[in-house]
C-alpha cells in the first residue's frame, strides 16, 4: 500500500548527451526492393519532425516514411525508418544539423510501429546526493512522450465523440457543422495517436491503483498527467489490457478497477468503435505490468556539472514500448 510521495531531486537532461538511446531491430534485407531502410542518428530533434522535413525535402507524402517508435527530443538517438519508392541517394544527400541518415538496404515490408525488438539506453541521472535504489523489474507505464501536453485530451474527445470539442481545440474549420469532415482532414495515424494517448492515460490509472492495492512498500511519483505508483518489492507480471472495444478482463482485480474508471469517465467499451470514422476503431492489446530491465549497470561518480553532487552512468535495455524514463523515476525517486 502507498506510503509516501517521492520527491524529485535529480537532475535528467542537462544536455542531450545524458540521453542516449538505440533502436534495435531486425531487418530483412534484399538487393532491391520497394523499400529503402535508413538509419537515423539525430539531437534535439523530435521524430516526427524529422519525418516532416524529410518527406518536405523529397517532395513526398509522409505516409510514404514509417517508424517503429517514437524517439526522444532532449536525447541522441538512433532509430531506423524506411521509405516507399525513392532512391535512396537523394534522401542521403538531405543536410539537417544534428542529423546524420544511412542508407542501410532495401526490402519488401515497411518499418512498422512496435517492430523494434528493444531498445539500449544510456542515460546520465545528475545532482544526487545518494544512490538509487536496487532493481531488476520497472512497471511497464507510459511516460511523457506519449502525452506531449493535450494529446490524451483530444483523444478522450474523440473517444466520447464530443467532435465539435475536438475541432476546437485543433482549431479546425468545418462547414454546416460537419465536424467528421473537418477531422478527416486529418492524418488517420495523428488521429490514432491521439486514441492511443487516451488509452494510456486510463491504462496508466488503472495499473497504479491495482499495485496500490495489492501490495506493501509502494510510493507514488508525479508525471505531466498524474501520478505513477512503483513497488519497492517484487512485482509479479500479469497482462493488463489497453482498452479497446473487443477488450476481455482475465483478472477479476483488474476489471473492477478498469469499470470503475470506466464508470468515472462515462465510457463504455463501445465508445471505442468509431462508426462516423470506421478507421479509428481500436480494438484494444495486452501490455505486460511489469518488464525486466536487462542488463542493468549503474556507474556513479562526482558530477561535474553539480558541485558537490553525485552522477549515475545507467546502461540497460528494455523491450520496445517500454521508456528508459520510467527506470530513472523507480530508482531515484
Amino acid at each position: 500500500m502507498l506510503f509516501g510521495i517521492a520527491i524529485f531531486m535529480y537532475k535528467l537532461k542537462q544536455i542531450p548527451e545524458d540521453f542516449v538511446v538505440e533502436e534495435v531491430i531486425n531487418l530483412d534485407l534484399i538487393d532491391n526492393g520497394d523499400y529503402s531502410y535508413f538509419l537515423i542518428e539525430k539531437k534535439n530533434w523530435n521524430t516526427k519532425d524529422i519525418v516532416k522535413i524529410i518527406a518536405k525535402r523529397l517532395n513526398i507524402r509522409e505516409r510514404r516514411i514509417n517508424i517503429a517508435g517514437i524517439k526522444d527530443k532532449i536525447a541522441c538517438t538512433k532509430q531506423y525508418i524506411s521509405v516507399f519508392g525513392i532512391n535512396p541517394r537523394n534522401l542521403e544527400r538531405i543536410k539537417i544539423k544534428d542529423v546524420k541518415i544511412t542508407f542501410i538496404g532495401y526490402g519488401n515490408e515497411r518499418i512498422r510501429l512496435g517492430q523494434a525488438i528493444e531498445n539500449k539506453f544510456v542515460i546520465v541521472v545528475r545532482n544526487l546526493d545518494s544512490k538509487g535504489r536496487e532493481t531488476e523489474l520497472v512497471e511497464n507505464y507510459f511516460y511523457d512522450q506519449r502525452f506531449g501536453g493535450r494529446n490524451h485530451l483530444l483523444g478522450e474527445a474523440l473517444v466520447k465523440k464530443e467532435l465539435r470539442k475536438f475541432c476546437y481545440m485543433l482549431r479546425l474549420k468545418w462547414d454546416e457543422n460537419d465536424y467528421i469532415g473537418a477531422i478527416r482532414k486529418l492524418k488517420k495515424s495523428l488521429l490514432i495517436f491521439y486514441i492511443n494517448a487516451y488509452q494510456s492515460l486510463l491504462w496508466n490509472r488503472a495499473v497504479s491503483s491495482y499495485i496500490n492495492e495489492n501490495y506493501i512498500g509502494c510510493f507514488s511519483v508525479d508525471y505531466s498527467v498524474g501520478k505513477l505508483v512503483f513497488c519497492s518489492g517484487k512485482v509479479d507480471n500479469i497482462k493488463v489490457p489497453v482498452l479497446g472495444f473487443g477488450t476481455e478482463f482475465k483478472d477479476k482485480k483488474i476489471s473492477r478497477i478498469y469499470n470503475e474508471i470506466l464508470k468515472e469517465e462515462k465510457l463504455k467499451l463501445e465508445d471505442f468503435i468509431f462508426k462516423e470514422i470506421p478507421e479509428l476503431v481500436s480494438e484494444g492489446v495486452d501490455r505486460d505490468l511489469v518488464v525486466k530491465i536487462k542488463d542493468l549497470k549503474i556507474k556513479y561518480s562526482d558530477d561535474e556539472r553539480n558541485k558537490g553532487k553525485r552522477k549515475a552512468v545507467l546502461r540497460f535495455s528494455l523491450p520496445s514500448g517500454s521508456y528508459g524514463t520510467i527506470v530513472v523515476k523507480k530508482i531515484f525517486s
